[in-house]
């Protein structure tokens, strides 16, 4: 179980990526699901700021006991629903023990990733494609910049390797590329899809299955949440002074 959060202000998560269709809105969805087995639901909230309502559609029909706003940031809302949102989050600070998850759009927009800059911790979903790796480092990158303007640590920001092959252990060549930049690698999802099935109703014998590769995903990531965020083992590792590393990679639990 998470630690005794009731002394602690609400931590605020980003999931957000450049790139489209890398796994964000399932990731949110997944997140809230598995942070409601470990904490009260009434205590988690998601705005959802992507046009699609992916994660809107979803946790209101699965689990609506967990409070979700859609405020989607488009370019016709953009200045005001950014505001709602920056707001939303300032004012859950208050409230003890509770956790904002924020879905974000794909885009370039600079005053939503100086939103995003505001948080405690960026999810950032990629897949090990070049054609996701690129903008994922050059939205780093931006991250960094803000970082960096701000004489800030915070957000952490935890690249989640998404779609990974069967087998595969290896990530020094993602953190080799990763090198220059202030992230840390989470435990690998290898594929998102697979989950957005069960919740969708896709698989209904989805936990008496054979094939327990999704399951042990959504578990694992869930864990990792729990101790690396919520119970502040990244904040640990970045008091650190003899830990020079500007990529932490975490694999294990």
């Amino acid at each position: 179980m998470v630690n005794d959060k009731n002394n602690e202000p609400a931590k605020s998560i980003f999931v957000a990526n450049v790139k489209g269709g890398v796994g964000k809105s399932t990731l949110s969805i997944m997140l809230a699901r598995s942070l409601a087995k470990l904490m009260p639901p009434q205590n988690i909230t998601v705005i959802d700021t992507d046009l699609q309502r992916t994660a809107t559609e979803f946790l209101t029909v699965s689990n609506p006991e967990i409070n979700v706003e859609f405020l989607p940031i488009t370019p016709a809302f953009e200045n005001t629903n950014i505001s709602l949102v920056q707001q939303f989050i300032k004012q859950n600070e208050f409230k003890t023990g509770h956790v904002v998850i924020v879905d974000t759009p794909a885009g370039s927009s600079q005053r939503l990733w100086n939103l995003v800059a505001e948080g405690y911790c960026v999810l950032i979903p990629t897949t090990l494609s070049n054609a996701d790796l690129l903008p994922t480092e050059n939205f780093i990158r931006s991250m960094d910049k803000v970082k960096a303007r701000y004489g800030k640590s915070l957000p952490h920001l935890i690249v989640c390797p998404n779609k990974i092959p069967f087998g595969q252990k290896d990530f020094s060549l993602m953190a080799e590329r990763l090198s220059n930049h202030d992230v840390v690698i989470g435990p690998a999802l290898r594929d998102l899809a697979s989950v957005r099935h069960f919740y969708n109703g896709k698989a209904e014998n989805w936990e008496n299955k054979s094939n327990t590769n999704a399951k042990n995903d959504f578990y694992q990531f869930g864990s990792f949440i729990e101790k690396f965020v919520l119970n502040g083992e990244l904040d640990k590792i970045y008091s650190e002074k003899n830990n020079q590393q500007n990529v932490v990679p975490i694999r294990k639990n």
